[in-house]
């Protein structure tokens, strides 16, 4: 981190500091004050991609229709954002998932509200359709982080689980253009390259790091594979990890690329539960969204529910594997504002406390503040 961009990455943390300090009372005393940090949007899209690890890639007829298409429409989305603005105010992410982004033109426009309304909005491409148009409205939107995946840097690696033609040249290239872009205009924009860690690709993500691990704004996520519940049996068995050995030597050269000053979006927690799940699964049972395995029981209780919310395909929930607290297509009399301070809201998250699921997915782990501060300052 150079010393001159301090002063702009405090005044842009400060909001959420004040966040996280409100979730810390909320979860340690009887006053409950804290707002979300973070509203995930999750609805089905279209995708422009067929990577073999994602149902977009194996499902077929109704199913892939189904996954391609949502009750919750374009329309709702500027609704959307207003409302979060009013519960959330200023250091709040919206993060947003819908097929690939970037096929939806409709995208930059709730770039740019959220911008207008001091929200960050960011989203996760596979980059093949980004354009120097794109790229220039993203940033001077004021996109505040945008997920590249990426498996490896080398084609004949990384088209065996993304196969679309020149894909890799296409991803390197958005990353390039968004770089090249903030550059121009000088503004900021983090860029969050995420890569699944598979049979396939396990050493890749070491190269990625290297790569890209120190440039400004730049940091890098290793995912562990987990298959989704209707994967074709010869793709779950290419991907999973078979050697536990060779993943424990991967997981110790990200803890040494990090003490070295890489930007790697992972803390210990993490990185044990990613060695916990191959060493403990060893049926390979688990699945993304099925795992039935639990957290060591010294882990801290979830807190989830304190300061994240979602609006999966139109219902409100503080985490996706508990009840919704509300319906945002149907009950346009409540806000979200509403919903967030209501007495079964409480409910819910007290039992979300006493979840002791494993989530490995990125966005569901708890994070110790002195990670995300760290992580904060080198992305902002």
């Amino acid at each position: 981190m150079k010393l001159s961009s301090l002063p702009r990455k405090l005044k842009r943390g400060m909001p959420y500091l004040g966040k996280e300090l409100r979730a810390i009372v909320s979860d340690h005393t009887p006053l409950f004050i804290a707002k979300p940090r973070t509203v995930h949007i999750w609805r089905g899209a279209p995708c422009n991609a067929k990577c073999i690890m994602c149902d977009y890639g194996f499902l077929k007829g109704d199913a892939l229709r189904a996954i391609s298409r949502s009750e919750f429409t374009d329309d709702m989305m500027p609704r959307a954002l207003d409302q979060i603005a009013e519960l959330c105010g200023r250091g709040t992410l919206v993060s947003y998932m819908g097929g690939e982004p970037t096929v939806n033109r409709c995208v930059m426009d709730w770039v740019e509200q959220a911008g207008k309304l001091g929200l960050d909005f960011r989203f996760t491409t596979n980059g093949y359709t980004m354009t120097e148009e794109m790229a220039q409205r993203f940033v001077a939107a004021g996109l505040f982080n945008v997920g590249v995946s990426l498996e490896a840097l080398d084609p004949k690696i990384n088209e065996i689980i993304r196969p679309h033609f020149n894909g890799t040249v296409k991803t390197i290239r958005a990353i390039e253009l968004i770089l090249q872009e903030r550059q121009r205009q000088k503004k900021f924009v983090s860029i969050n390259v995420k890569t699944v860690l598979t049979d396939v690709n396990l050493e890749s993500f070491l190269e990625i790091v290297k790569r890209w691990g120190k440039v400004d704004g730049m940091m890098c996520t290793p995912q562990a594979f987990e298959p989704m519940s209707n994967m074709p049996p010869e793709t779950k068995e290419l991907l999973y990890i078979k050697d536990v050995k060779r993943l424990e030597r991967v997981v110790e050269e990200i803890r040494r690329l990090k003490r070295d000053g890489y930007a790697i979006h992972v803390t210990e927690q993490g990185l044990n539960e990613v060695l916990k799940l191959y060493r403990d699964d060893k049926n390979k049972n688990s699945t993304m969204h099925g795992a039935k395995m639990e957290m060591d029981p010294s882990e801290p209780d979830c807190n989830i529910g304190t300061d994240n919310m979602w609006i999966e395909h139109g219902m409100v929930k503080l985490c996706p594997y508990h009840p919704p607290i509300g319906n945002f297509m149907t009950e346009t009399d409540r806000t979200l504002k509403q919903m967030w301070e209501s007495e079964m809201t409480k409910r819910i998250r007290e039992q979300t406390r006493g979840c002791r699921r494993m989530c490995t997915i990125s966005c569901l782990r708890r994070t110790p503040i002195v990670h995300k501060v760290s992580t904060f300052l080198k992305i902002a």
